[in-house]
């Protein structure tokens, strides 16, 4: 079995089976999505049977106004830039964030997310940034621009390969990951980016992974970190609140939400993450 423990430190301790693990990494990962716990398990269990022990070093940004009572569980077990600054890591990951509406300068914690993205050049071996992180480190890295879409992007997508990369070694040409989101890419501001190239897109939700030409930085615009039931429970929630909102695409078995998920993203989401560990040297 998987151990897990959390040090002193506010380091998380991911050991994998006996005699299967060849290596320890440090990973640096910046929670940004609102329910923290469900987030950190969500990444746990990706990890969970990889080849390598992980350590994970959550982090919140400091300059983030917290409306919810948040704050004194990521003060007691999370990292704040300021903490961990003079530290190396092997990877570092940038979730995602309810803030794809705002304009990327209108975010509290842009500045602070700015000085982050700019010290992981020397910092981190690796970088991972999903859904709005992907979006927003491609604004910084490289000034493009994210676009609205109506309806919400959301559900399981097919998605193609167009470029080979070592980042989906072991994939099919064609394979499925979660999107939710509100805003999306323009393939042609991606395709016209020096440094920048398209591994992975989808007609209908538009670019979906991207890597920096050095192969240091990747971007998914989707969410392999997404548990089963995770694109259920934001349905039921936007339909409680009385939010506008589709039923999940793909989601569903024969698109009726009284029938059982089909779950067909996972174990490429593994392999994703797995092969991005792979790279980190």
């Amino acid at each position: 079995m998987n151990s897990l423990k959390q040090a002193v430190n506010k380091r998380f301790v991911l050991n994998q089976p006996k005699g299967q693990a060849h290596r320890t990494l440090d990973l640096l990962v910046l929670n940004l999505m609102p329910n923290k716990l469900e987030t950190e398990s969500q990444l746990l269990n990706l990890c969970s049977g990889l080849t390598e022990n992980l350590t994970f070093t959550f982090m919140y940004p400091a300059t983030h106004h917290f409306k919810s009572n948040t704050l004194p569980y990521l003060q007691e077990t999370y990292a704040t830039f300021d903490e961990i600054k003079g530290q190396q890591f092997d990877g570092l990951i940038v979730t995602g964030a309810p803030v794809e509406t705002l304009p990327f300068k209108q975010v509290d914690y842009w500045e602070e997310f700015e000085q982050l993205l700019d010290w992981s050049q020397t910092h981190v071996k690796q970088s991972l940034f999903i859904c709005w992180a992907a979006q927003a480190a491609l604004h910084h890295d490289f000034g493009i621009e994210k676009y609205p879409v109506r309806p919400k992007i959301f559900g399981i997508f097919e998605h193609h390969i167009r470029r080979n990369a070592d980042l989906l070694e072991g994939l099919p040409e064609q394979f499925y990951l979660p999107h939710s989101r509100h805003t999306t890419l323009s393939e042609d501001d991606i395709l016209a980016t020096p440094g920048l190239n398209l591994l992975v897109s989808n007609d209908n939700v538009g670019p979906a992974i991207m890597q920096s030409q050095d192969q240091r930085r990747t971007y998914i615009t989707g969410h392999p970190e997404y548990s089963i039931n995770t694109l259920a429970n934001e349905y039921q929630r936007d339909l409680r609140a009385g939010k506008p909102i589709t039923i999940p695409e793909n989601y569903f078995y024969a698109n009726d939400p009284s029938q059982q998920i089909i779950n067909r993203w996972h174990e490429t989401s593994k392999t994703i993450l797995q092969n991005w560990l792979n790279n980190v040297d």
